[in-house]
Formats: C-alpha cells, structure tokens, sequence
C-alpha cells in the first residue's frame, strides 16, 4: 500500500496546527467563563495565578493527552506521526525541535501524558455548568485531531480505530456527572472543589508531574541547544498575565460586553425589549443622581418563567452584570440555587442556611431556580414557608446590595407568587420565557456548529428544520428547547466522527462539514427523521423585512429577492405547513 503524498502530510499537519490553535483559544473562553461566573466560589482568587493562565496549563496536558491515546506505544509511532508530534512540541513549548532531538522529545510527551487522566483534564467541563454547556465542542477539538493523527500515515488499523474508541468511551464516562445548573448545594461544593482543584491541578501539570515522568533531561527546541529541566519552556500568551484575573474593563466596557451578549442570544426579542427598558432607566437615573437631581429606584427583584432550556439562567447572568456595570450591585455575579440549597431538613435549620446562601449572593444576584417548590398548596410545609420569610426580609433590608430572580414553570411561578402578598409586592418585574421556535433552534444549532468550524450544507438544514419541526409540534412543559438544540450538536458530532473513523484520507472539508446523513435530532428516531426529509416542503423567509415563500432546497443557498430583485443568503426560514387541497364534491353531492 502506498503512503500518503507530501502535499497530503503537509495538509494534515495544516490541519492539526490548526486545531492545537482552536484548542488554545476554546481553553481561554472557558477561562473567561470560569473566572466571570464561578470567581466567586474560588478563595484568595486575587493571590492566585489567572484562570486563563492555569486553563492554558490544562489545555496543553489536553493535547498531550489525546497524542498520546491515538499513539501510545512510543516505538510504534509512524514518521508522520512523528511530524504531528514536532507541531505539537512547538505548540507546547514555542519553539522547534529538529533531528535526533525530535525522537527523543516525542517519546517523552508520550510518556509524560500516561500520568494524566481523561477525569482530570476535563473536570472543569463536567462540574461547572457553563463549560458544561460547551462539551459538544471540546469533544469535536478531540476527536478531530485524533482523527487527523490517525490518518496521517495512511494506515487506520483495528488498533487505530480501536484507541479512538476508547477516547470516546472516557468522554462519555466523564459527560455523565455534569448537573445542568448549580441549584443543589452538592452541585457547588463539587463546583467549589473543582476550582481549586483547578490551581493545584495546573501546577501539578507545569511542573511537578512531569518531571517525575521523565528520567533525563528533555531536550529544547533548535539545533544545538543544551538540554534543559523538563518542564516545558513556553512563550506566555498577552492573555495570560496575572492581571487578567482582575477585570480592568471600564463600566462603559462592561455594560457594552454585556449587551453584545444578551444581542447574540438567539430569539427572546421580547426579553431583550425589557432589558434594553430597564437598563436605559437605571442608566438615566445614574446620571440624574450625578446631577443631584431627584431620583427613584423600583423594585429590582424578578420573576422569570418559563420551561427548561428556554435561556433563564444565561439571562440571569447578563443582568448581573449589567447592573454590576451600572454600579446598581458592586460585584454583579450570579449565584445559582433552588430548594435543597436553602431549606435544610431540621428545625431551626433553614434560617442559616438561607442567609449563608444570601451572604453568598450579596452585591450580585440570587437566582432560585424552581422557586415554588419553596411554597407547597396543603400550607404545611413549614422548612419551605421559613426560607421564603428569611428570604422576603432579606430582599427588603438589602435591597440595595441584592437582586433576587426567583424562576420556574409559567403556571406554578403564577401561582406562587400571588398566594404571597410579600412575594407580589417585591417582584417588580416578570419576564415570560417562551419556547424556542423551530428556526430558532436550527439557528441555535448552527452557532454551536458555526463556533466548531462546521458547515451546514443544504440537506443538513432540511433535517435539522424538520426534526425540530416536529419535535415543536408535540411538545409538552418539559420541552428541552436549547438543550434539545445542544444534545443535538454533540449526537451529530458523534456521527460524524464514526463516519471518518472508517475514511482514510481527511480532508479539511471532511472535518468541517456536518452532512445530512450525520445529523441526528435528539428524540427524533434516525429512521423517521430521514422520512420526514425525503418530502417536499416549503419554508417562509425575509429579504429587508418582506416575507416570501421558497423551496426549503434553497436553504443554505443565495437565492434572488421576488421583492428587490437582489441576491441574498437563505440561512433559515419558518416551516410553511401546506394543507392539502379539499377534494371536489361527487356527481351525487352535487345533486
């Protein structure tokens, strides 16, 4: 069998660099996250190295680690891979290594990686929930350049396929034990210690571990060098200096970060509409007290509902920081819980515990997910009845230190709060959450998609509009909305690398396109999904605000405007559902 051409390995080693890089920079957003929203968990944050410091230490034992699963025997490694293991060395350390020095360095990361567990490199994905959110595209970064050291040699063996297998299995142990939010006082204390375990894992993997793995020098980068300690020598990133754990952006900078994020939500117009409302009053009366003019401040204090995975929590988190940028909360950072992280189960109990948990939120928001479980109908459940009374107290006394967001199903929030004078007269305001439409889950697909580097051909957005079509036309309270959109994504991802498991030769495009027979709509059988998109349908677009109806083959295409006569892209459009034509009445009926 011939071996793969230069141009070939050239184009894989293209390709990998390119990943390690995506890598890179996927690790510094997650530490943007961890810092923003989980800073509060962490102790003497100040006195430690930044978040996007030690998520650059994790990232790099990531990619050792993947090398070293798709290659683990460091004899049998190929020439090629051998080449894949140099970009990744220069990666690591900024700079090259050539010659005798290449072998010697890449058996080294192999063997260095062995100490380092598939639990440990991605814990912070699994116990914090807003990285969780992002493991569809940390499995992708994986899977891609397993896939491209795989394939490099042009020889994909059972072993090959057999090591890649084995990665997706730890993928899978790992996703298992992610919670969806922090609303159990278990889920913040793993939060809590998955934090620290952050710093202490960082320095393990910069310097102490791998130095017990290797037992000699490992040789730098570049002819003629002297072999140095073993601890990789890398070129630190501007991103990374320890000031970056402090936010030095301005207010003005903070609340126009802030907007951007709640503008590139997708759908919720109305939401956005009461935001913009409320922020554009704070902002004047702010400037009205500069002015020693008279000024009044309402209710801060909301209620939002809605069903799962409609965006609460995400909007939560973005008027904690508005009203941090704003100088209405000094701090603005979300603190997330629900029942079990305020009522405890012995009198005289639920008193400390909910003010602990309100201390915890102080100069920021609380935010109490399925809030009326707190007040149950039958009026007996006093625990509950006591974290509501501990809570109204607090939320009146600090108002100017708390804002509290008490969220849950429409009906049940409703409820709740009018059977509670308290409760009505402190929530200012109510924002009502509405499910996603089908568009705006296939939109919120494609960011996903899009933030992957993948595209959506024609075919893909036909399965993806009708699965979503249909799953929308059946749906019930517990709905997914966003979380069908993500469960989607990772289970199409999934197909698509079994796909390339049995492709020899990679290519870019390979890599990046999500085809139509690997997208899979979760809770939609594969089978019928296929079915569905085998009829002719139509959908409903707009070109500059007029509507117009086209094939739903057009998707993902430019197509030409019947109103303005320009050409214009056809991203999505919603399902034009066709009623079949009434049949004409019988000779007999017409008598």
């Amino acid at each position: 069998m011939s071996g793969p051409s230069d141009d070939q390995i050239i184009e894989s080693v293209r390709l990998y660099r390119e990943s390690l890089a995506e890598t890179k920079a996927f690790y510094f957003e997650a530490a943007e996250l961890v810092r923003g929203s989980y800073g509060w968990l962490g102790q003497g944050l100040s006195d430690a190295e930044s978040f996007a410091q030690q998520m650059d230490d994790l990232h790099q034992g990531f990619l050792m680690k993947v090398f070293a699963a798709v290659v683990p025997d460091a004899s049998a490694k190929s020439l090629e891979q051998r080449q894949m293991g140099r970009a990744l060395l220069e990666h690591l350390w900024g700079k090259s290594v050539l010659g005798s020095q290449l072998h010697e360095a890449v058996d080294w990361l192999i063997n260095a990686a062995a100490d380092f567990q598939w639990d440990e490199l991605v814990r912070p994905f699994t116990e914090l929930p807003d990285l969780r959110n992002h493991w569809g595209e940390l499995e992708t970064l994986a899977m891609r350049m397993a896939n491209l050291l795989t394939n490099v040699d042009g020889n994909v063996s059972v072993a090959d396929n057999a090591n890649i297998a084995s990665m997706k299995r730890q993928f899978d142990q790992a996703r298992g034990r992610a919670p969806d939010n922090l609303t159990r006082q278990a889920d913040t204390d793993n939060a809590r210690a998955a934090i620290d375990w952050l710093r202490d894992e960082a320095k393990r993997l910069r310097g102490d571990a791998i130095s017990a793995n290797v037992g000699k020098p490992t040789p730098t980068a570049g002819p003629g060098r002297s072999p140095q300690p073993a601890s990789p020598q890398r070129s630190t990133p501007k991103t990374t200096t320890t000031e970056t754990s402090e936010d030095v952006r301005t207010p003005e900078q903070r609340l126009e970060d802030a907007k951007a994020k709640l503008d590139r939500l997708i759908g919720l117009d109305n939401i956005k509409d009461q935001i913009q409302t409320l922020t554009n009053f704070l902002a004047m009366e702010r400037k009205r007290q500069e002015l020693d003019l008279p000024t009044s401040r309402p209710s801060l204090h909301m209620a939002f509902v809605g069903n799962p995975g409609t965006g609460k929590t995400t909007v939560a988190r973005i008027i904690a920081e508005i009203y941090g940028a704003l100088g209405v909360l000094e701090k603005g950072h979300l603190v997330e819980t629900d029942r079990s992280g305020l009522v405890a189960e012995f009198a005289g109990q639920t008193g400390p515990k909910t003010n602990a948990k309100i201390d915890e939120a102080l100069d920021g928001v609380l935010f109490v997910d399925e809030a009326y479980t707190l007040i149950d109908e039958s009026g007996q459940d006093q625990y509950g009845r006591e974290a509501v009374q501990t809570l109204l107290k607090r939320m009146e006394d600090q108002r100017e230190r708390l804002v509290v967001i008490l969220a849950g199903y429409p009906n049940e929030m409703n409820a709740m709060i009018r059977s509670n004078p308290g409760l009505s007269s402190r929530v200012g305001t109510t924002m009502h959450f509405a499910d996603y439409n089908p568009e705006s889950l296939c939109r919120i697909f494609e960011l996903m998609a899009s933030k992957a580097k993948y595209q959506l051909p024609t075919e893909s957005r036909r399965r993806l509009l009708r699965g979503f079509t249909y799953l929308y036309a059946k749906r019930d309270r517990h709905f997914g909305n966003g979380r069908t959109a993500r469960n989607s994504f990772e289970r199409s991802v999934r197909r698509l690398a079994n796909r390339l498991a049995e492709i020899k030769d990679i290519t870019r495009d390979l890599l990046t396109t999500l085809q139509g027979d690997d997208i899979e709509v979760a809770g939609v059988d594969s089978a019928h999904l296929k079915a569905m998109a085998a009829k002719p349908g139509k959908v409903r677009i707009e070109c500059n605000g007029v509507a117009q109806v086209v094939d739903d083959h057009c998707l993902g295409t430019e197509i030409t405007c019947d109103d303005c006569g320009e050409p214009y892209f056809a991203d999505w459009g919603e399902p034009v559902i066709e009623l079949e034509a009434e049949p004409e009445p019988s000779s007999e009926a017409k008598r």
